[in-house]
């Protein structure tokens, strides 16, 4: 990694709840996803200097990510969305151009996010009972199918999962949507090597980043890149900040003293049977006995809530170091999150963002200025 990689300013989006919102996890939050609400959060997050946010796509949700995803951004203005999608849901050529529809009503404010899928019983839900294997071997072909589409030109595709005779899509997106994928088997990294813009990792220690980006620069190195430039790195966590680090850390503890112990009691059965890597490893890190898996990095939300599992926990400045320290291995863009996810995104805004923004006229700023359409740059 060369010093200009390590400077490369971070695209930072926060994460857009489609479920019940709350300060407590593992427990029944009280504040329903209304498209009031939801709309709120996106422009909350743009006023704060957020470029986008991303959605989830479980069928436990209480709402249907796209659905949900393109009245939000119908109703409001700056802020985009990263919308969740899991590829045995549609066939590429329709996905293709409900994308490229998005894109064009709503420009620059579409990316998507590729979800293979961890749980054999959730994908169950969506009528999904592929194998990892094979899961992944459909997603490759997912995404390239509407990389061609969204090049203009009619398209003809020849496989037993996706024969396509003629397919265009017209109009085009007006400009590139990017596509994100995560996932720390070898499979996900191959495909993100090749078709991803984004390669995300859910939280981890430094050197457990540190580590999965040396794997994915190897995987870089052996396979021919189909995307029009290179891989961005990303990275997935929540964010505990507080004036103090003493008063972040009562506050994480909080945000878990109510667990319902049939709740956790169903995550751990459901997660019992995961053939996800990545969520391997955000369980491991829950099961440290205190939870601090290493200075101002807390795996507590992991005992309740699937997916990434850990937090930045700390003052502002301690918060901005972590993102330092994660940007110096070459992580450009953060996903960010907290509960309730409409205060702790404007505590952030109003708590670290100055830290942020202050590096611009010194060392370097730490964050960018490729936000998306409407959204004013962080100088």
């Amino acid at each position: 990694m060369t010093a200009a990689a390590s400077l490369e300013p971070l695209d930072l989006l926060w994460f857009c709840q489609l479920a019940a919102d709350g300060e407590f996890i593992g427990t029944t939050p009280e504040r329903r996803a209304t498209l009031p609400y939801i709309s709120s959060l996106v422009e909350t997050a743009a006023e704060m200097g957020f470029s986008s946010l991303l959605t989830a796509t479980n069928f436990h949700a209480e709402h249907e990510a796209w659905t949900a995803s393109i009245a939000t951004l119908a109703r409001t203005q700056g802020a985009g969305l990263l919308i969740a999608v899991r590829p045995g849901m549609f066939h590429p050529a329709l996905f293709a151009k409900m994308v490229a529809t998005a894109a064009n009503l709503f420009p620059g404010r579409v990316r998507v996010n590729i979800v293979v899928g961890s749980n054999p019983a959730e994908n169950a839900m969506y009528g999904d009972m592929e194998n990892h294997a094979e899961r992944y071997a459909r997603t490759r072909e997912f995404i390239a199918i509407m990389r061609d589409l969204w090049r203009g030109v009619p398209l003809d595709h020849d496989s037993p999962r996706y024969p396509i005779k003629g397919a265009i899509v017209s109009p085009v997106p007006p400009q590139p949507v990017p596509i994100y994928l995560g996932g720390h088997s070898e499979d996900a990294q191959r495909i993100a090597a090749e078709l991803a813009d984004v390669y995300l990792v859910w939280g981890d220690t430094v050197a457990g980043v540190e580590k999965r980006l040396t794997t994915m620069r190897a995987q870089e190195a052996q396979v021919k890149r189909l995307a029009d430039a290179p891989v961005r790195y990303g990275l997935r966590c929540h964010v505990v900040v507080r004036e103090t680090e003493e008063e972040a850390w009562k506050a994480a503890e909080r945000l878990i003293s109510r667990i319902d112990p049939e709740v956790r009691r169903k995550f751990i059965e459901t997660t019992a049977v995961v053939d996800s890597e990545g969520q391997r490893r955000q369980l491991e890190l829950a099961a440290s006995a205190s939870l601090i898996v290493e200075e101002n990095l807390w795996s507590g939300v992991g005992l309740a809530r699937s997916g990434v599992g850990v937090a930045i926990v700390g003052s502002p400045a301690q918060v901005a170091a972590k993102l330092r320290a994660y940007q110096a291995l070459g992580i450009s863009t953060f996903i960010l999150s907290g509960y309730p996810h409409l205060e702790e995104c404007r505590r952030f805004g109003e708590m670290v963002m100055p830290l942020l923004r202050g590096r611009a006229t010194g060392e370097g700023a730490l964050v960018g200025t490729k936000l998306s359409a409407g959204v004013a740059p962080v100088t």
